[in-house]
């Protein structure tokens, strides 16, 4: 091939690889973009003369996808919150959803919450709804703007029905509008039929990083550890210490409350989710205040809120009338560390909380300052997250606005326990129901021996608790569920009254009648239904009253000495190795531990403990229907006289040598 050949090739391929990089450009949209790039593309080629009113619906279109997006954001993925069937009041001051700024309409959906019946909800919208949502919404407010008739008779249009198609992604949320429009003008006719928008908002990931949050609490209880860690840390929030002081501490319930919406208000503030975008003021908040919540790291910025402003219910016990706060020594301590109590100025505090609030989860994106945010309750449960792991927590109070929701029919029996075992139902006996801290009084149960009942209407509960109480009987209690109708049968033990006396054994096993110089108390507890009695020395009564079950028994037996006992004076160094408010950070943690110094003064005792009794006993039907009286053992060492005896006394206890169970006579 001769040279002129050759160039002739060269600019052919030049040419052609001209050609090829200007189509590319040209077509770049259809061959790079997405498939929804390039429909948005193709839709934007409209003629001149429709033009007008295609720009008119187009702008509609925008108009109208913006709202329901923010609005989802704002209300935790709901354009329309779900009603309360309840309804919100002072029976239900939280309802469903979270006022923002209370008694308006600027509010959010609780993903999880307890509703004034004491049912757990959940209420965590998914994807495919929100994206029916959003497609209906737009199905019936497009026409709500494009309503210009001026604008379709210019252009002589016809129009069709709107059916929209929506899809969240993480980056964007894509609307495809099917809204048929045919332009008919001299000697030029154009149809479109769907209209395009991407709204760039990252709805999608926002909307999984929040459900990663809440399985996260679900699963850890995150912000119920981080609550209960307030009442440890915080002074002005009573729990659980011990004071070697006379002087009885107390506290106004209204206090506390008031105190603690600012603890929460504060510390909640300075949580942090890992994975977000923050700063932390200091190393120590790494710890304490981040909250691994995210699988991944994420272009946002994540906040918790608590407002003073909103509900909070607190219920602590133990409770006075008046709303202070007072510590219960006697049931503070159990076994042989009460007797301490009467020994030394020992007093324990010891506060249970019942507490539920709200706080506010928002996720922020700088990009698009778009915010998608949501409600979750915190619950603690007798000091426990949600869940009641450790019993009930009994407060006394009267009917609440709870009882005046009864819709679950319910009938009620009331069984006596007859010598044989089997079961009749009693007549006149007083059933009640509570829910929640409402104590509901139903009525008597009516009929005859043998056939009574009582057919009744109770508010939908979650392990409400029914009662049955008669004279001459121990109280019957029953756990129940009564969201649909249900029947109850509550079973009442006869109360079984005998003369006792009490008996002491020495380590040799010998035993011996009490004296004047001795002083016993034993607390009999039955493990199942709670039922507590009490015998002493010298007697407060001559006869104990007892029911068929399983019992603890904690005695104590102090006889005057014939000398003085001397406890020395003593002192010790108590440190706490938790983490305490910073002073040098926002809420920080400092890395201190504080130590305070115990001083024990010394003191003469004229009597010491001598002797006890902690035990296990299951009297049986049998024998309280036989027997005419009891005697109670408590088991002694002998009396001390210093303070190495003493403790000698407490070594012997601990060892459960020589302790005998009550026998019938």
């Amino acid at each position: 091939m001769n040279k002129k050949g050759q160039m002739t090739l060269f600019i052919i391929l030049g040419l052609v690889i001209v050609a090829t990089v200007v189509m590319l450009y040209v077509f770049r949209a259809d061959l790079l973009g997405s498939e929804f790039d390039k429909l948005v593309s193709s839709s934007l080629a409209v003629p001149d003369e429709a033009e007008e009113l295609h720009s008119y619906i187009s702008d509609c279109v925008e108009e109208v996808v913006s709202e329901p997006i923010r609005i989802m954001g704002i209300q935790g993925g709901y354009i329309d919150i779900p009603e309360d069937p309840i309804g919100r009041g002072d029976h239900n001051q939280f309802s469903n959803s979270l006022e923002i700024f209370p008694d308006t309409d600027f509010e959010t959906a609780y993903w999880f919450y307890i509703a004034a019946n004491g049912v757990s909800q959940s209420q965590v919208p998914d994807l495919e709804t929100m994206e029916s949502v959003l497609a209906a919404y737009v199905d019936g407010h497009l026409m709500d703007c494009a309503n210009d008739q001026d604008v379709y008779e210019e252009n002589n249009a016809t129009v069709g029905e709107v059916n929209t198609q929506v899809e969240i992604l993480d980056d964007e949320v894509q609307f495809i509008i099917d809204y048929p429009v045919t332009v008919n003008l001299e000697e030029f006719s154009f149809d479109f039929e769907k209209f395009y928008l991407a709204v760039d908002v990252p709805l999608g990931e926002m909307y999984q990083k929040a459900t990663e949050v809440m399985e996260e609490e679900n699963e850890n209880f995150y912000l119920e550890e981080l609550t209960y860690d307030m009442f440890v840390l915080y002074e002005e929030l009573p729990l659980s210490w011990t004071e070697f002081d006379c002087e009885q501490e107390t506290w106004e319930k209204d206090e506390v409350e008031e105190d603690l919406k600012t603890i929460i208000m504060n510390n909640l503030l300075a949580v942090k989710i890992q994975g977000s975008q923050y700063d932390i003021s200091a190393e120590s908040d790494k710890v304490y205040f981040e909250w691994d919540a995210f699988d991944g790291d994420a272009d946002l910025r994540a906040n918790l809120w608590y407002s003073e402003e909103w509900p909070l219910s607190l219920q602590v016990y133990p409770l006075e009338e008046d709303g202070t706060l007072l510590e219960d020594t006697y049931t503070g301590a159990t076994g042989f560390g009460a007797v301490l109590q009467n020994l030394f100025c020992v007093t324990q505090y010891n506060f249970v909380y019942d507490l539920q609030y709200p706080v506010l989860i928002s996720l922020y994106d700088p990009e698009s300052d778009y915010t998608f945010q949501f409600a979750t309750m915190v619950v603690l449960d007798n000091n426990q997250p949600r869940e009641n792991t450790e019993g009930l927590l009994e407060l006394d109070v009267g009917e609440g606005v709870i009882c005046e929701d009864a819709t679950s029919e319910v009938t009620v029996y009331a069984e006596e326990v007859l010598e044989d075992g089997s079961l009749v139902e009693l007549e006149d006996v007083d059933i009640s129901f509570k829910c929640i801290t409402d104590t509901c009084s139903l009525g008597q149960t009516e009929g005859s021996y043998g056939n009574a009942e009582l057919e009744t209407l109770v508010p939908p509960c979650v392990n409400g608790q029914f009662m049955a109480e008669k004279d001459g009987f121990n109280v019957g209690v029953e756990t129940v569920t009564t969201l649909e109708e249900t029947t109850v049968s509550l079973v009442l033990e006869k109360f079984y009254e005998m003369d006792y006396e009490i008996v002491v054994i020495d380590e040799d096993g010998n035993e011996r009648d009490t004296d004047s110089d001795d002083t016993i108390i034993i607390t009999l507890t039955e493990q199942e239904t709670g039922y507590t009695t009490t015998v002493s020395h010298p007697k407060n009564g001559e006869t104990v009253t007892l029911v068929p079950g399983n019992y603890e028994l904690v005695g104590t037996l102090v006889t005057e000495s014939p000398f003085d006992i001397e406890v020395p004076a003593s002192s010790y160094e108590k440190c706490t190795s938790v983490p305490l408010l910073s002073l040098g950070g926002l809420f920080g943690l400092s890395d201190d531990t504080s130590c305070i110094d115990v001083e024990v003064e010394g003191s003469e005792l004229s009597s010491g403990l001598s002797g006890g009794l902690e035990i296990s006993w299951n009297p049986d039907r049998d024998e309280l229907t036989s027997a005419e009286s009891v005697t109670f053992y408590v088991t002694s060492p002998g009396t001390p006289s210093s303070e190495e005896e003493l403790e000698s006394v407490y070594a012997y206890l601990d060892t459960q040598l020589g302790m005998k169970e009550p026998e019938f006579s």
